[in-house]
């Protein structure tokens, strides 16, 4: 039996303008987001509700530390009856988790050892054109003391209503905008090839991988300053689509070998998802290409709009080096012995990932491609 689910409704504003008078922000709201959105998009708004700021927790990508210190404040609002993230992935994440009874520590939440209840509505809005967990029912945090990043999929986590509003990413720096967008490439590319795609979710995934290169393309050309305000709705798409299609089907290797390294070396999700994603990739074109990865060929091949005798794999490559410069996992302070810890750690914790993989991986074939990407 093969299923779908389409969970949230979706909005799509033109302006952030717009977003602000339909959504009605009042006192039994609570806003989480980021500082810089604070001051320069929803105070001048006007809007009048309790506005936590992620920054006020800690910097970087979340841990289950900074988020039991966002639920204990966020616990002082016994009346607050809906939640409404505005910001990357980490912030559309954190809100997932508020909008829960809040009846434990993050990490009894992602270990599933207590309840899981929804109590709140839950509105989402991306930021960012990377991670689409506004479309998903997945939330990701590391966990310092366990060395990794661990993942809760529940569909208590699905927002109620996912917003879209692409004059939030048309401002996004390069530095963010790139791994990000590189990081819904992957969703796109590791639920295509899933064992539990189907007709529905590759659509998605199709028409992602195909926004996608395209905006790629466009600012390899055009440069950042001509190319952001017209690729910036095709980007958010993109990854909004991507989060449909790997929200049904879930994420494979690529995910679940840059986990130890984002965790341990504190590498940014989506350029860690980058570095790895040509070598899980490789690994399986050598281990199975005649399977669902031919007719991603495909897929990749019309994206790039290539003649008969292109290497979509090969113009993959040289699009992402162009994108962010090479660069080897070692690099990022990952020692030659952590190529064993990490693929032991993989084997241990990342079996609700690995099952998505494309062909089974073994702990010595997960072994090589960090070998390769080392």
């Amino acid at each position: 039996m093969k299923t779908f689910s389409l969970q949230p409704s979706v909005q799509l504003f033109d302006t952030f303008a717009e977003f602000v008078t339909e959504t009605k922000f009042g006192p039994e709201d609570c806003l989480l987001t980021a500082k810089f959105l604070r001051d320069t998009r929803f105070l001048p708004a006007g809007v009048k509700c309790t506005i936590l700021c992620f920054e006020d927790y800690g910097m970087g990508e979340p841990t289950d530390e900074m988020i039991d210190k966002i639920m204990a404040d966020f616990r002082k609002m016994p009346n607050c009856k809906r939640v409404i993230g505005v910001g990357g992935g980490s912030i559309l994440d954190i809100a997932k988790l508020l909008a829960l009874k809040q009846n434990g520590t993050a990490l009894q939440l992602f270990e599933k050892s207590v309840d899981i209840i929804k109590e709140r509505q839950l509105v989402l809005v991306p930021t960012t054109c990377g991670t689409g967990s506004e479309a998903t029912m997945i939330t990701i945090a590391g966990i310092p003391s366990k060395g990794t990043k661990m993942g809760l999929a529940v569909p208590q986590l699905f927002a109620d209503t996912a917003v879209l509003v692409p004059e939030l990413v048309a401002g996004l720096p390069e530095a963010v905008m790139l791994p990000a967008a590189i990081d819904a490439l992957v969703h796109a590319m590791e639920s295509y090839v899933s064992p539990r795609s189907h007709e529905y979710t590759r659509m998605f995934a199709r028409e992602a991988i195909r926004l996608i290169v395209r905006s790629f393309a466009t600012f390899l050309m055009e440069g950042r300053k001509a190319a952001m305000p017209a690729i910036a709705q095709d980007l958010l798409l993109g990854s909004h689509y991507a989060g449909v299609a790997f929200g049904n089907t879930g994420v494979g290797a690529v995910h679940a070998l840059s986990y130890p390294v984002g965790g341990v070396h504190h590498v940014p999700h989506g350029e860690a998802n980058t570095r790895l994603l040509m070598p899980v990739f490789n690994a399986y074109l050598a281990k199975q290409p005649d399977g669902r990865i031919h007719d991603l060929t495909f897929v990749l091949h019309r994206a790039f709009g290539l003649g008969p005798s292109g290497n979509p794999w090969t113009k993959l490559t040289k699009m992402l080096d162009l994108l962010l410069p090479p660069k080897k996992l070692r690099e990022y302070g990952m020692t030659e012995a952590e190529i064993e810890a990490f693929s032991d750690l993989v084997i241990a914790t990342q079996q609700r990932l690995l099952v998505n993989n494309y062909v089974a991986l073994s702990r010595d074939e997960i072994r090589d491609i960090y070998k390769s990407a080392w």
